[in-house]
């Protein structure tokens, strides 16, 4: 899949977004806005995947297809190519991409890769026609489940236990985290660690089991540190290391995301996590022309709701560069979270304040922000099918 820049920007600098996730899609549409380049984003997708909505196409039908946005319209000068990059040059002025017998070049380049998560909380599908079977599947096998278990209390596994708890509350479901509190590894105060807790336990159907994890997992551990799957279907007993015993039909393993770093790790200077590094302006570390946002940057935690604000800062400097102006540093953004549980709870922390259900609900609970980013992508909100894009 690909299309074709617009005459307007033909012989303008060309900036290449690798990536069409939050970052990438931020920063390609603020570049594209007045045709002042050539903006052209690259993805192994044909659509954006909202992500931070899609743990809900766990329990209903169809919500899948609310979270995968075409990239039609997003551009209003630039195009879209449809293609795996195989690796981006240390220079950082071309990348060689699967199936092209010659490199991309550019004149700037932003780097947004982003991480990947294993399904359900992401999927790796390059074509949206193949999304829906796989989510299909896998609401039957949690409408059959009698008791579901999910290992790990960070915000992905918080998420889908309300999911589960909330649209089928005859199914037992057990959280499992080996932290003292949920969220243990992040920065939040201690009010919204309890907050999240305390919305789970609302739920009569949810227990969580803190301060433990999971002896017998049945997982083959080479799949699951590869991320080739998060959950194992079929029933199993589970026990604990306070001895703490469940029974599971379904089982989820929420651990943690992984870089998508495979197009620069050999070419670039990463971090010990496995993300670029950049500096001050956020341009990658020793290069000009060349800058990265996102999670598969070394700039703040991996969260979508730093991309708006990478986005802005680098659009800006890339301006400055033209103009040969003085860059910008970039401000870390304060952290915040909103933390649904199901449609209709959950708990947000923003600026210091800790907020509840119904404000939470209000801000993202209910619509998960599906219809924010078929907005963002110029695409109608009340008609999210192929047919109304295309």
């Amino acid at each position: 899949m690909g299309t074709s820049s617009s005459k307007d920007v033909q012989g303008k600098p060309v900036v290449l977004i690798v990536g069409g996730g939050y970052a990438g899609v931020f920063v390609a549409k603020l570049l594209d806005k007045n045709g002042d380049f050539n903006v052209v984003i690259i993805d192994r997708k044909n659509y954006f995947l909202h992500n931070i909505g899609l743990l809900r196409g766990c329990a209903v039908e169809g919500w899948e297809a609310r979270c995968t946005v075409p990239y039609t319209k997003v551009l209003k000068y630039g195009s879209i190519v449809q293609g795996e990059v195989e690796s981006i040059a240390e220079d950082g002025k071309s990348i060689t991409v699967h199936g092209y017998d010659k490199p991309i070049k550019c004149d700037y380049m932003v780097v947004c890769t982003g991480s990947s998560y294993a399904f359900p909380c992401k999927v790796a599908e390059a074509d949206k026609k193949n999304v829906a079977a796989k989510y299909q599947a896998l609401r039957k096998s949690v409408k059959e489940a009698k008791s579901v278990c999910v290992v790990g209390g960070g915000a992905v596994g918080i998420e889908l236990s309300g999911e589960i708890a909330y649209h089928f509350p005859d199914t037992q479901v057990t959280l499992v985290h080996s932290g003292e509190t949920l969220l243990s590894s992040t920065d939040h105060s201690a009010k919204f660690k309890q907050a999240a807790l305390t919305s789970l336990q609302s739920f009569k159907n949810m227990k969580v089991l803190l301060g433990q994890k999971v002896k017998n997992e049945s997982l083959d551990k080479k799949a699951l540190q590869a991320g080739a799957t998060t959950f194992i279907e079929g029933h199993q007993t589970l026990e604990t290391t306070k001895g703490n015993k469940m029974e599971a039909d379904v089982t989820f393993f929420c651990i943690g995301t992984k870089v998508n770093n495979r197009s620069f790790a050999k070419t670039l200077t990463i971090d010990a996590q496995g993300r670029l590094e950049v500096n001050e302006f956020l341009q990658v570390k020793g290069l000009e022309r060349a800058f990265s946002i996102g999670d598969c940057a070394s700039i703040e935690g991996k969260m979508g709701y730093f991309a708006k604000f990478q986005a802005q800062n680098v659009a800006k400097n890339i301006h400055a560069m033209e103009k040969k102006k003085k860059l910008t540093p970039y401000k870390k953004a304060e952290p915040a979270m909103i933390l649904p549980t199901g449609p209709k709870g959950g708990c947000s922390e923003i600026k210091g304040l800790v907020l509840g259900n119904f404000l939470t609900r209000n801000i993202k609970s209910a619509d998960l922000f599906c219809s924010v980013y078929w907005g963002e992508l110029n695409q109608k909100v009340n008609k999210p099918q192929e047919e109304a894009t295309e």
